[in-house]
């Protein structure tokens, strides 16, 4: 038997609800709150790259029940102004990945010297793990032939174990 629009539309409408309102504990005017977002289970992940002087941050929420709560703020080991960490995120599980596409080291790899500067908007990415309700940096990730104005980190995604971070603005000449 057919479902008529109106039965339909009662069926969805929790789907068309609003859950929850989510704040920032500390937000602050341009923050940018609620540019990238993520969700997994009952965790939300919420970038604001423009917090700090555009240093960024992340927010992490959970919900227990139907109700939301600010969980941690995340922010980079090696936070700078203009890096703009939380541009984008993704989360799978108790993995969040964060990209970070103004930072500005020159260093190759993962988990190479965070320390340098002078290379700018080079991009880098950052992986975090949950261990009970404690969320720690566990990787450092810069493209395998870093660049100036790269933007490594313009996008995340991760899905099971593997995390692709896109180089926006990635130029070199190689194929393959």
């Amino acid at each position: 038997m057919p479902v008529s629009a109106f039965e339909h539309r009662a069926k969805n409408a929790a789907l068309t609800t609003q859950q929850a309102y989510l704040k920032a504990s500390d937000t602050s005017v341009n923050s940018n709150f609620g540019y990238s977002v993520a969700v997994s289970g009952n965790t939300a992940v919420v970038g604001a790259y423009g917090e700090s002087s555009s240093t960024g941050a992340v927010y992490v929420f959970v919900r227990n029940g139907s109700v939301w709560t600010q969980q941690q703020k995340l922010t980079a080991s090696n936070a700078e102004a203009g890096d703009q960490f939380g541009y984008s995120v993704a989360i799978a599980g108790e993995t969040i990945v964060v990209g970070a596409f103004g930072e500005d080291s020159g260093s190759d790899g993962v988990n190479g010297d965070q320390a340098g500067t002078g290379v700018f908007v080079v991009g880098a990415a950052y992986v975090f793990t949950r261990s009970g309700t404690a969320w720690t940096q566990q990787a450092y990730l810069k493209a395998s032939n870093s660049d100036e104005g790269d933007q490594f980190g313009y996008s995340v995604a991760i899905a099971g174990e593997t995390i692709v971070v896109g180089a926006d603005r990635e130029d070199s000449g190689s194929d393959g």
